[in-house]
This record gives structure tokens, sequence and C-alpha cells, in this order.
């Protein structure tokens, strides 16, 4: 392993690139690759617990948008609509609240149901509402800004693409343009970064009002309260790895500039 590990050094040395730098870039990219596997893993479990409260039914009886509906008058929320998500809203967003329509938006596999899962995420996006509505400024910005999450991962690779095949045509080596197109993407990656970062807090607080809700209601049973804290629980984590992720790329990406500016240093020796 460290005779593979000083070969990829010596194959960024030979290019120009400091032992420092490139040590460093290994370490991240190995981290990523390690974080990476870990995201997919918390991911399916997510899935699993997820499926798993939906497919029991509450004692209650109640579907996901009559209690939801009920929480949002006794908050004075009359004027916040419940509706099903479509494909494409529901593929970006998932299960969301959205300030500007003022609607909560529950994919179809929830909506209307009466299982666990259903009652406890629509009670969640309730507490994200209430949030909003009382001011909560961190809840506010990341709703307003949930947009940039969406563009970091798609235009990404366009963008690097872009910029080396301008440089290979215009100038037969990487390096200008391509140094561009990485800036552009580490700024479209920060934005990222920022929207994972308000998550963290507004999905723990929301969680905590919908489980307080919850208890207070009678809404699920304690045995059904445990079931939905770890779907809660399991967002969570799974969260906050994806924010380790979102660092270390940043990170990468600048790593990256530097690797290009030392590159491109060398050749001109």
């Amino acid at each position: 392993m460290a005779e593979l590990f000083e070969r990829a050094i010596k194959f960024f040395t030979d290019k120009g690139v400091s032992r420092e730098v490139a040590i460093a870039y290994l370490a991240v990219g190995a981290a990523l690759a390690v974080l990476a596997v870990v995201a997919i893993v918390l991911r399916i479990i997510v899935m699993i617990k997820y499926h798993d409260g939906n497919t029991r039914q509450t004692e209650s009886g109640k579907s996901c948008v009559e209690v939801a509906r009920q929480a949002l008058d006794q908050a004075g929320l009359k004027e916040v609509k419940i509706a099903k998500a479509g494909w494409l809203r529901a593929f970006f967003f998932g299960n969301s609240y959205s300030l500007s329509k003022k609607t909560i938006f529950l994919r179809r596999g929830i909506m209307n149901k009466n299982s666990i899962t259903a009652v406890g995420v629509a009670m969640q996006k309730v507490g994200i509402a209430k949030l909003i509505n009382s001011g909560n400024k961190t809840a506010i910005v990341r709703n307003r800004s949930q947009v940039f999450s969406l563009f970091g991962p798609i235009l990404l690779i366009p963008i690097i693409l872009l910029g080396a095949i301008l440089d290979v045509v215009i100038f037969r080596v990487f390096g200008t343009f391509s140094i561009v197109a990485i800036v552009i993407s580490a700024l479209i990656m920060v934005c990222g970064l920022l929207e994972t970062f308000l998550n963290l807090p507004v999905e723990k607080k929301a969680n905590e009002m919908a489980m307080q809700m919850i208890k207070d209601g009678n809404l699920l049973t304690p045995e059904e309260q445990i079931i939905i804290q770890k779907v809660f629980d399991a967002f969570i984590i799974a969260y906050i790895c994806e924010f380790l992720i979102a660092v270390l790329r940043v990170v990468q990406i600048i790593l990256e500039v530097v690797m290009n500016v030392q590159i491109n240093n060398a050749s001109r020796e």
C-alpha cells in the first residue's frame, strides 16, 4: 500500500506538483472515496427505515394529511396547503415545504396514507412551516436557497469539461480556461455546501418539533414514536456525512487549482 501511495505521489511530482500538495490531494481523494461508500450505505439505511415505517399503519388510523392539516390550523397556518408533489419536484426536493407556494408537498408514496412514516414526515414538514412562520432566519434562507443545491452537481462536470476543451483548442494545453472552469465549479460547490450546512440545524429542529407535536397530540403510540425517531435520526446522520463530503470536495477543487498552476509553471521552465 505504501509503495502504491509513493507511486501515486511520484506521478504528480513528475508533472511539477509539489510533494506536499500531491499528498494532500491523494489524502482528500481517499477520504472522499471512503465517505462516498459510507454515504451510499447510510442512504440505503434511510430508505429501509423509511420504507419499513411506511408499511406499518398507525393505531390511530388518521392519515398524514389529516394530522398535518390539524397541526397547521392549530398553529394559525390555515393558508398553508398540503399537496402531492409532482414527479419533478419529488425527484429534486422529495417531501418538502415551499415558502413561495406556502405548500407542504408530499411524495405520492406517503400522500394520504396513515403509515408511521407518512404521519412522521408530514409533521416534520409542519415543523419546518412553523419555523419559517416564526421568523427563523436559518430556515427561511435555507428554503429560499434550495435551488443552489441542485445546480452544484448538475453544472460541475460540464463547466470543467468546457474549460478543458477551450484550453486544448486555443492553447493546446490545459491552462487558463480549465483553471477558470474549476474556480467557477468551486463557487457552485460552495453554494451547495452552504445549503447542506443550513439543512442540518433546520432539519434537526423540525424533527424535534415534529416529535413534540406527535407526543402532545398522541398521534403515534410510544412504539410508533421510536420507529419514526429512527427514521429522523437516519436522515440527520446522512446529512452530516453529505456535509463532510461537500467540505472535502471543495478542498479537493482548491487543490486541483493549485496543482494546475504548478503543472503549468513547471511546463514553462
